[in-house]
């Protein structure tokens, strides 16, 4: 069972983020990582491990991140091995990060079409084809909402997913079908995450997706379709 946490805030969120998977652990997983757009250079800065969450804490000692937007997630293997290379999130080139719950079932269709378009996928996962699929539809989509509705709209399978985007640093976009996703609401920050258990330490406000919503989330707002 996967894990996702993701946080919008006016302050630093890595902390955030690491508590909220910690607080996944008892699903299983067998990796971890997060992605940040950074503070100073609104650059996507990502780390990885396989393991335990403890080796991507390890990871972040050795080189730290540091953002006020950013999302989460462990991994439990379904397409392709539990490997650092196959763990979340995912990017398309260095222009956004995405992490998904679920299976993505016309995956290898996808694929196929977008290595045609010229995509070049680092992993074996089925999300990946999802990163690609928003980077393809940010071309002729006016922002990264438009994007990821018109991306999963494409997908068959069940999905939760968390999108930040290297010139939108202000938000996080997510949906949800077949698979859970709650909102947190708190005081100048807002959060994602598969379970309000993640986010317990931020909130005690939640707001629970229902099938087929699209949600975009700053520091002072929710917008939900």
């Amino acid at each position: 069972m996967c894990g996702i946490v993701g946080a919008v805030a006016r302050r630093d969120v890595p902390g955030i983020l690491v508590e909220g998977l910690l607080r996944l652990e008892y699903r299983g997983y067998d990796s971890a990582g997060l992605a940040v757009i950074g503070t100073n250079d609104q650059k996507l800065h990502r780390r990885r491990a396989f393991g335990k969450v403890h080796k991507l804490i390890e990871s972040l000692a050795r080189e730290p991140v540091h953002g006020t937007v950013g999302i989460a997630h462990t991994r439990w293997a379904t397409h392709g091995a539990p490997t650092e290379r196959n763990a979340h999130p995912h990017c398309s080139s260095d222009e956004l990060m995405l992490v998904h719950n679920g299976i993505i079932e016309n995956h290898t269709e996808l694929r196929k079409q977008l290595q045609h378009d010229g995509y070049v996928f680092d992993s074996e996962t089925d999300t990946e084809v999802i990163a690609h699929l928003v980077a393809r539809e940010r071309k002729t989509a006016p922002n990264l909402l438009e994007a990821v509705r018109a991306a999963t709209a494409l997908l068959e399978g069940a999905f939760a997913v968390g999108v930040i985007a290297r010139d939108e640093p202000d938000r996080i976009v997510a949906a949800r079908l077949g698979s859970p996703l709650v909102i947190g609401i708190g005081i100048g920050e807002n959060f994602i995450a598969s379970d309000v258990l993640a986010l317990r330490p931020v909130t005690d406000r939640f707001i629970v997706l229902e099938e087929g919503d699209v949600v975009e989330v700053t520091v002072d707002q929710v917008r939900l379709w």
